[in-house]
């Protein structure tokens, strides 16, 4: 296979980010539209806890791809619009479980139709193959930054 990375344009890397970008920037949007005032990350880390909680940050921060300081920032941010709340670790003072409230749960409800129908216009037109080759490609060059 032949690679080029000349023009900026064509490489697969900047292809990515401008992707990433656009989608951050329209779910953004999708939510505001709706009279939601959460982010990407904010969606990412609810996700990760709507799946499990009562994790602690680090693990959290493994299962959203973020780094520690930022899942902080996002979770201070959840708690300031109380959707989760911080339990202290019974076994290990130094460590917090993160467990979302009442109004985290609920929000799940709220924000996936949101979701859905914003990545169903990124789709749209995109046969349903090509869909899934796309998150087959994705995943493998994960794994393959993953053994790099």
């Amino acid at each position: 296979m032949k690679f080029s990375v000349s023009p900026i344009e064509e490489s697969p890397g900047f292809i990515a980010h401008h992707t990433d970008m656009l989608m951050r920037l329209g779910l953004i949007r999708a939510f505001k539209m709706k009279g939601y005032n959460i982010t990407p990350e904010q969606w990412g880390v609810l996700g990760c806890l709507w799946g499990e909680e009562g994790i602690n940050q680090r693990e959290l921060a493994e299962k959203a791809s973020k780094d520690r300081p930022n899942v902080t920032r996002i979770l201070n941010l959840l708690e300031k619009n109380e959707l989760i709340k911080r339990v202290p670790h019974p076994n290990d003072k130094r460590s917090v479980r993160v467990y979302l409230t009442k109004l985290g749960k609920n929000l799940q409800k709220e924000l996936t139709p949101i979701v859905i129908n914003f990545i169903e216009e990124c789709f749209k037109n995109v046969p349903e193959q090509k869909y899934k080759d796309f998150i087959a490609v994705h995943r493998q060059i994960a794994q393959n930054l993953k053994s790099l």
